[in-house]
């Protein structure tokens, strides 16, 4: 299940997306839900960072799992969302990318966070939340029923904005973000809660 929004740009709209995601859960009863997201910024400040952070890696790389080496060639960000103990000790020393994000992007996340502040919907800042697809820009979230079994499953929704996806298929440059549901991770959730 997902939905999208295109075409606005609004810090606002973030924030609606992952309300109405976090709304869908609670109508189907489930609890204990937190919404964990970060800023992973655009392509002003994002190079920069990636320099950053690839530098940090390098001189670590040796440590760092198969995969971990590999994603250092092709997407370094990928390395901070690495479920590998030996991985998550050094990601853990890294820079955040919320500590180096442009003007625009960190006005925009400072609007997505005081909008569910405002709303009072529960959420926690990870810096290590980059989401898989390279077109996300800015915002990114994932919502988690916040419990060890919860965990375990993964992520129940995730998205983010993508602004720069249109255009890298040929389209105008249009501002977009969305989210997906995975139905059948849903389904087993509230299942399992009987």
């Amino acid at each position: 299940f997902n939905l999208e929004v295109i075409g606005d740009g609004n810090s606002v709209i973030d924030a609606q997306v992952i309300q109405i995601f976090y709304n869908i859960l609670i109508e189907l009863k489930l609890k204990k839900l937190i919404v964990e997201l970060n800023s992973i910024g655009d392509s002003q400040c994002r190079p920069y960072y990636k320099k950053l952070l690839l530098n940090y890696l390098k001189s670590r790389d040796l440590s760092l799992c198969v995969d971990c080496r590999r994603r250092l060639k092709e997407n370094p960000l990928r390395v901070l969302d690495c479920k590998e103990e030996k991985c998550q000790r050094i990601v853990s020393q890294a820079p955040q990318m919320i500590d180096h994000l442009c003007q625009e992007c960190h006005d925009h996340f400072k609007g997505v966070l005081e909008f569910l502040d405002e709303i009072e919907l529960p959420y926690r800042l990870n810096p290590y939340l980059v989401r898989g697809l390279d077109y996300y820009t800015k915002t990114v979230f994932e919502i988690f029923e916040d419990t060890e079994e919860g965990r375990k499953m993964g992520s129940l929704s995730g998205g983010g904005r993508y602004d720069a996806l249109v255009k890298l298929l040929g389209g105008e440059d249009t501002k977009a973000v969305g989210g997906a549901m995975g139905i059948e991770r849903v389904i087993a959730t509230i299942k399992s809660k009987k």
